[in-house]
């Protein structure tokens, strides 16, 4: 028995969170097994300073639409790792500002060849079904974007 598969739209957060969960892991497998000092969490936050260069914890979490401690969470541990340096920003010694350590640099060139394969296999896996994934969850992203779960709930009771 699934009783997360079972409670159908009732568990929805949680069977995202499970199939997330699962493929993360599989992810981190491989990385640990190439030993590779990395986390498929901290991916957008590597990828992101990549781009960007520095930026701050808060415009971290607003560019990539995740919560603030979360953000403080892999910053943290990517520090830790030393895949990022951090300093407090000039104009406002409140704000904690990160970018790529020379480490991160190199580690995200080592990872180019993994996380291609890892994207290729990603489009193979997604094709296999009979909807498109990505396609769907962008509409219902949308559509929360216009009115969240939480409005949604308290406008029904």
């Amino acid at each position: 028995m699934d009783l997360i598969s079972e409670l159908g739209a009732l568990a929805v957060a949680t069977r995202l969170k499970r199939l997330s969960e699962r493929l993360a892991g599989d992810v981190n497998k491989i990385y640990k097994e190439l030993d590779l000092n990395f986390e498929s969490k901290w991916f957008l936050v590597l990828e992101l300073l990549s781009r960007r260069k520095t930026l701050s914890i808060v415009d971290i979490a607003d560019e990539l639409k995740l919560t603030h401690p979360a953000i403080v969470q892999f910053a943290d541990q990517m520090l830790k790792a030393k895949l990022i340096i951090a300093q407090k920003d000039v104009k406002d010694g409140r704000k904690r500002m990160v970018s790529l350590s020379p480490q991160g640099v190199k580690l995200l060139k080592q990872l180019a060849p993994v996380l291609a394969v890892v994207k290729k296999e990603n489009e193979i896996w997604l094709n296999e079904a009979d909807h498109h994934l990505l396609e769907i969850m962008s509409q219902l992203e949308a559509k929360l974007d216009t009115m969240s779960m939480y409005e949604r709930v308290k406008r029904s009771l």
